[in-house]
């Protein structure tokens, strides 16, 4: 009966065993490797949202203190050319509020970054 037992052929029955866990830890290094990039790229994300934020807010506060109407029209410029979309600017008693939607570059699947800030004017006296 030849076959039946393990190894009956001559052929070792462990040949090919690297090969196979060889290739199931690549695939798990890939898999690691992969998962960090995509952290890392919304980690970058997230804090460009935050400084276009900031630095929104701080536009509209500059306009208003400079008497222009539309101080969230420079901080929809200023997020725009930071490369996110100006979700909301409101105007506060002495501070504006604004928030900025990004979205993570080849990461469509994670959803977009939101990020606010405020910023105003302290006039001392």
């Amino acid at each position: 009966m030849l076959g039946l037992n393990p190894g009956s052929d001559g052929r070792d029955p462990e040949a090919g065993v690297a090969t196979i866990l060889s290739t199931v830890l690549l695939g798990l290094l890939v898999v690691a490797l992969a998962v960090g990039v995509a952290v890392g790229v919304v980690s970058l994300t997230r804090q460009r949202a935050v400084s276009a934020a900031e630095l929104a807010a701080l536009a509209a506060a500059a306009r208003a203190l400079e008497g222009d109407p539309d101080a969230c029209g420079g901080a929809e410029r200023v997020a725009r050319r930071m490369g996110t979309v100006l979700v909301s600017c409101e105007a506060g008693s002495a501070d504006y509020r604004v928030e900025v939607r990004v979205e993570p570059a080849g990461l469509g699947f994670v959803g977009a970054v939101h990020a606010r800030a405020r910023a105003g004017v302290v006039l001392t006296g």
